[in-house]
């Protein structure tokens, strides 16, 4: 497997020029799938329209590249807010035709997998249901990537809302989560922690989710979203076979002030290509400790960790374009954060689009 990393710019949710100029730079020819990764600045409300426009701009110029057969390609993670210091902008993962140049010492590499669910029935969102169609996608992007349990370092998947329709009954044990962000991701995680062995299905109850906290992965990273229906998915991990010029790896913090984990991943002579990072808090807001204000002030939580994530991962790697996104329901212990970095492992120009 060949992998190519094409990063890339927004000026707005509107913009995909940067994009247009990324998909230049791939070998449509050669596509055998196609992941965008993207962060959008926006409100990042359930009512936020950034979201939609710019997968619609994004989709329309992954169109003109290659038209309906790159789509069909495609698997897109877009996630909503930048505040901090975090620029808008992302990165197209291209898995390629033919074998990437092996370097000495270096047997195996990254491989990248994506799957799509059929869509999942508002009546079946945030319930066991949901957690089992995010179950049975994370091992169909595992197959995909040619990844087991013990090599995949990063799971995304992007869950659909619990917003109902009329006509379209819910439960009771459904309507704490209406609307909610939370229980989308949560779900996702659930699922996917499951796949991945992280826990038991026995211990999965109709009513654990966004409850039992003492169920999560360490390996997910989960995301909702209006503009879709499915649960989708993209796993990264390295294996034999891989391509052995970029490399993943993960790390687990304690809380959003672990920044011995960030510079171990920071660490070694290569710029890292991609970093990715999920903020999380404690369940009372408090931080080794200490009383903060990110669950009881008139800010959401979500951009506020955000916000202070940015500036933990802009001081430790020194830049200002990172993956980063809030809300770890599920994706670890409350309170901890999840990192992850893909590397390269040979002398390497990045150029942004």
């Amino acid at each position: 497997m060949k992998i190519a990393i094409v990063p890339f710019d927004m000026s707005s949710p509107a913009d995909a020029s940067g994009v247009r100029r990324a998909l230049r730079r791939v070998p449509v020819g050669d596509l055998l799938q196609l992941a965008v990764i993207v962060k959008v600045e926006g409100t990042a409300t359930i009512d936020d329209a950034s979201r939609e426009l710019a997968s619609e701009r994004i989709g329309a110029e992954i169109r003109r590249a290659g038209g309906t057969a790159l789509m069909r390609k495609t698997m897109e993670i877009l996630s909503v807010g930048c505040e901090g210091i975090t620029t808008p902008g992302g990165w197209l993962i291209a898995s390629l035709r033919g074998v990437a140049r092996r370097n000495k010492g270096t047997p195996y590499g990254l491989a990248v997998g994506q799957a799509r669910s059929a869509p999942v029935a508002m009546r079946d969102r945030a319930t066991r249901r949901h957690v089992n169609t995010a179950q049975r996608t994370v091992r169909a992007a595992m197959r995909s990537a040619g990844l087991d349990a013990r090599s995949v370092e990063l799971v995304l998947i992007k869950s659909p809302i619990l917003v109902p329709e009329r006509g379209s009954p819910i439960s009771e044990s459904q309507q704490r989560h209406v609307r909610s962000t939370g229980a989308s991701r949560g779900a996702a995680a659930l699922g996917a922690a499951l796949a991945l062995g992280e826990v038991r299905g026995s211990d999965i109850g109709e009513d654990s989710l966004c409850s039992d906290w003492a169920l999560h992965g360490s390996k997910t990273m989960a995301f909702s979203g209006t503009e879709t229906e499915c649960c989708e998915v993209v796993v990264l991990g390295n294996r034999s076979g891989g391509d052995p010029s970029l490399r993943i790896n993960r790390a687990v913090l304690a809380d959003i002030l672990d920044r011995s984990p960030l510079e171990a991943l920071a660490a070694g002579p290569r710029n890292p290509q991609l970093v990715f990072y999920k903020a999380g808090i404690a369940l009372d807001g408090a931080i080794r400790g200490a009383r903060t204000t990110v669950l009881t002030s008139e800010l959401p939580a979500d951009k506020q960790l955000r916000a202070a994530a940015s500036g933990v991962v802009g001081a430790v790697f020194g830049t200002t374009r990172a993956f980063i996104s809030g809300g770890a329901e599920h994706q670890a212990a409350p309170g901890a954060c999840l990192a992850a970095v893909i590397r390269s492992t040979a002398p390497a120009r990045v150029e942004r689009a």
